[in-house]
């Protein structure tokens, strides 16, 4: 199975075993958390030997059984008469020390290659073994090993007490979905997956036992999940032994707390039996927690477990007396131990009716549990169809998209009214808009053409959000036909549906590249709405209006309340394409770092979060981070499904291969990104085709390069935009030739305002700069670099700065000493002369300023340096700098060093 949710902890053992010293950690995880998993993925994230020890717990009590099978993996000769000392039968009567040190001694002999040991559950081994093994962790220097182990705790005392540890988190929620997820079972949806995600808080192997086991009770989807969820795994042993030191009177309230998510502490109070004591004694041990009114245990997994140890009869009875506590004291709660204890018709609608209750008060998991109880007992009437939309739909505007989607699911299976069938429809096609899933607006169409009769204000709001949904996405003839129809139902929409209509309009409008018509509109909704600043907001950002759309996109995200956490979170999104289009790159690095972290962000958009995360795995020069997030962006998008995104993916491969220099890849991405985005009619929105001729100049091309540039002046034609036009300068300049192009150069840059992008305008100089020198004008060439880096760092566009750099760097390494180590010539010229400066005694702060570069840059070459040399500091690369193959002949010997020769500026 496929490791989730362990980047952080599998990075810093790599550091361990790839660093130069020995060393050891211990892993500290509690049982099911996965260290396991973690130990089995380290020997194929390496090349070093690995060991790995998995401790039999039926051989603790005999004397170094675990330490000589450790000595058995490593195998290595001068181990030999230590191994045969330990399996010597009177060893046991041997001081510890004695054995310790002489093991030391052994292991710090001349090896081969560095050595990995890993022990699984290292809490198991013998005493004696855990003893000699702590004592060595300690003293590793010189023995070319680095052992981890893993344990569930590390006591205070214990022989690995004050060893470096890496302590396991649980796992998020996220990680969690995606691990049930890609055990590849179908038969349980992902709202299932979600709940038992929850249940198992952050466990893994608790997660996969409950999902098995709730595939084996259930083997159709369309049933209600049982409350709470039961299953025998692993862990009961541990969850008798954490309960077994409870006295009567809490375990008596455990069995009472078991029976539902929650109760309230007056109810308890007023419980037979004196059952307020038990309760104090809970919440003491930490088992349960009192929060506000309400006190409840704390792990899913120990409430299911003593629910299922209670007898059927000891359950019925005590609902039966919370049933009559709960109908004066909590009448919230009496539907809940009602539903067990009679059999009402009217028992589902009441606990379905609290669930609306609890979803808009945030209590969403009690809320879930409400809801399947109302199913398994009247799963298929009407009524239970009408008030599953409602929830649905509060589930929604709560961010609760994917148990929304399983509640509207079912309504739409038991529903035989049209109108509430439209309604669904359309709140599904809400959901898979804001997930960023691809959907056909045929569907749409067809559904409202033949039921929009039975809810013509709905279906008037349906074909807009449809309209605005095509819009975004750029085919802006499906948005338009959209909105013909909806003109059919116009005069039935209510005051919502027209400003939605109007607000579609007006995003329908910027995308063509009409922005006029933003100031022109006044459609008086209500400004305060968030949904009407968001669509707003987008509007302005295609009108290249991106201080208005920043303001806006502030104010919907501080409006945004969590009945409204979809355009919040919606919001955030919108605001790091925005920045993007500035040319603000600080700003929409610290965006696209939010929306990286924050968990809530992860069910919204995913086309468009896999570009973003792309863009900043680019931006900031981590190519591993690139290609992984490279890797889940072309399984989502596809030409045929999401147009728009799977070319933005491709311009953004293609223009930081431009920067790289990688001119085959950038001229293979930019021209399958502009092969797509010729279906849409703006070329301000890809951005793409300014880069494409850039490439094919410098590819020698230039009769494709002046067609490319031909193209986007004709695409251009009557389009009012500051991109646009600062693109085709730069577009002209590039393709022309001689001083010609100089000219049209200089007339790109005396065009500049102050509100054009300073990054584009950095782009510009950048090229002027390689015009120049390639004219034969190196001194003005580097008096523009410094122009387009001071530009670049303006921008916070950090790669691009990073790119001037190497440029300026390059072009003062020239004419330097002679190579006088061979192992010099591992290097490239640029970081020969590097080491020169760096022999001669000069400071990075030194080299960055005669070089014109920022210190991180030097910083950076000389890393890349040392990893070639094999070496560890400055002194080490003076060293081989200075040296020689051999001993000169005499007199070269007394002649004077060479100096190098001086910085060609």
């Amino acid at each position: 199975m496929v490791l989730f949710g362990r980047d952080q902890e599998l990075r810093r053992l790599m550091a361990l075993i790839q660093g130069p010293q020995d060393s050891a950690l211990v892993v500290v995880g509690g049982h099911g958390s996965g260290k396991s998993s973690l130990l089995a993925e380290i020997p194929g994230m390496h090349r070093h030997r690995t060991v790995l020890l998995r401790v039999n717990p039926a051989e603790s009590a005999w004397p170094f059984s675990g330490l000589t099978a450790i000595l058995n993996g490593i195998d290595h000769q001068a181990l030999v008469p230590a191994f045969e000392q330990l399996t010597d039968p009177d060893t046991a009567e041997l001081d510890l020390a004695a054995i310790a040190s002489r093991l030391l001694g052994a292991l710090r002999q001349p090896h081969a290659t560095r050595t990995v040991i890993l022990i699984d559950d290292a809490d198991e081994l013998d005493p004696p073994s855990q003893a000699v093994i702590g004592f060595l962790t300690r003293r590793l220097a010189g023995t070319g090993i680095v052992l981890v182990a893993a344990m569930r705790t590390e006591l205070p005392e214990g022989p690995f007490a004050r060893t470096p540890s890496l302590y396991l988190p649980s796992l998020s929620q996220y990680d969690t979905v995606r691990m049930l997820e890609s055990m590849g079972l179908s038969n349980t949806n992902t709202a299932t997956i979600h709940v038992i995600a929850g249940a198992s808080q952050g466990n893994p192997l608790a997660a996969i036992e409950l999902y098995r086991e709730l595939l084996q009770s259930q083997s159709q989807e369309n049933c209600a999940r049982p409350i709470p969820m039961v299953w025998k795994g692993t862990f009961e042993a541990d969850l008798a032994a954490s309960i077994s030191p409870l006295s009567p009177c809490g375990k008596q309230a455990l069995d009472v707390l078991s029976l539902s998510y929650r109760s309230r502490d007056v109810v308890l109070e007023k419980m037979p039996g004196e059952l307020w004591p038990g309760v104090e004694e809970l919440v003491s041990a930490g088992i349960a927690v009192h929060s506000g009114p309400h006190v409840r245990i704390q792990s899913h997994m120990l409430r299911a477990h003593a629910f299922a140890a209670m007898p059927p009869a000891a359950r019925l009875a005590k609902h039966r007396q919370l049933a009559a506590v709960t109908e004066t004291e909590d009448p919230a709660a009496w539907p809940w131990h009602v539903s067990f204890v009679e059999k009402r018709r009217d028992t589902a609608f009441r606990l379905l009716r609290v669930a609306v209750e609890l979803v808009r008060a945030g209590e969403t998991p009690i809320a879930i549990e409400y809801i399947e109880r109302a199913l398994s007992i009247n799963p298929w009437e009407a009524e239970t169809a009408a008030r599953l939309t409602t929830i649905s739909e509060v589930l929604f505007s709560r961010g609760e998209l994917v148990h929304a989607k399983r509640y509207l699911d079912w309504a739409r299976r038991i529903t035989r009214n049209r109108a509430l069938t439209l309604r669904l429809t359309g709140l599904d096609f809400q959901i898979e808009l804001l997930k960023g899933n691809s959907v056909r607006p045929s569907l749409v169409l067809t559904l409202v053409r033949e039921f929009g009769h039975y809810d013509p204000a709905f279906s008037a709001c349906l074909l807009s959000i449809a309209a605005l949904y095509m819009a975004e996405r750029w085919e802006l003839g499906e948005a338009r036909r959209l909105l013909q129809l909806a003109e059919e139902f116009i005069a039935a929409a209510s005051g919502e549906a027209l400003a939605m209509n109007l607000r579609a309009k007006l995003l329908v409008d910027a995308v063509a590249g009409s922005p006029a018509s933003i100031r022109r509109t006044s459609d008086g909704v209500d400004p305060s709405s968030p949904v009407s600043l968001l669509i707003k907001g987008r509007a302005l950002t295609y009108a290249e209006n991106y201080e208005g759309a920043r303001d806006l996109f502030v104010l919907v995200r501080n409006l945004s309340q969590a009945n409204d956490a979809n355009w919040g979170e919606t919001a955030r999104y919108f605001a790091a394409d925005n920045e993007l289009r500035a040319g603000n790159f600080r700003s929409a690095a610290a965006l696209i770092d939010e929306i990286a972290i924050s968990e809530g962000s992860l069910k919204y958009h995913r086309g468009m979060r896999n570009n973003l995360l792309l863009w900043r795995a680019y931006a900031a020069g981590d190519e591993v981070a690139a290609q992984s997030c490279l890797a889940e962006a072309q399984c989502f998008a596809g030409a045929d499904t999401h147009a728009a995104g799977t070319a933005m993916m491709a311009a953004y491969q293609g223009q930081f291969a431009l920067m790289r220099g990688d001119l085959a890849e950038a001229c293979a991405q930019l021209s399958r990104a502009a092969e797509i985005g010729m279906d849409f009619a703006n070329p301000a929105l890809l951005r793409c085709e300014a880069d494409l001729v850039e490439v094919l100049v410098r590819l020698g091309r230039r009769h494709d390069a002046v067609r490319a540039q031909t193209r986007l002046e004709y695409r251009a034609a009557g389009l009012k935009s500051r991109w646009l036009r600062t693109a085709i300068l730069r577009g002209r300049a590039v393709v022309a030739d001689g001083e010609r192009s100089l000219e049209l150069f200089v007339q790109a840059q005396e065009t500049w305002q102050k509100n054009d992008s300073t990054y584009e305008r950095a782009r510009t100089i950048l090229c002027y700069a390689e015009r120049l020198k390639a004219l034969g004008r190196p001194q003005q060439a580097k008096d523009a670099l410094l122009g387009a880096k001071a530009l670049f760092e303006e921008s916070g566009a950090a790669a691009w700065t990073q790119h001037v750099d190497t440029l300026l760097l390059g072009g003062r390494m020239e004419n330097f000493a002679e190579i006088r180590n061979p192992a010099l010539l591992l290097l490239s010229d640029d970081e020969r002369a590097l080491s020169q400066m760096v022999a001669r005694g000069q400071r990075n702060k030194e080299i960055a300023a005669s070089l014109y570069v920022s210190v991180r840059t030097v910083e950076v070459r000389l890393t890349g340096i040392y990893r070639k040399l094999g070496i560890q500091s400055r002194s080490h690369l003076t060293s081989l700098v200075t040296a020689r193959e051999q001993t000169p002949p005499p007199a070269q010997a007394a002649a004077p060093d060479r100096e190098p020769a001086g910085l060609s500026l």
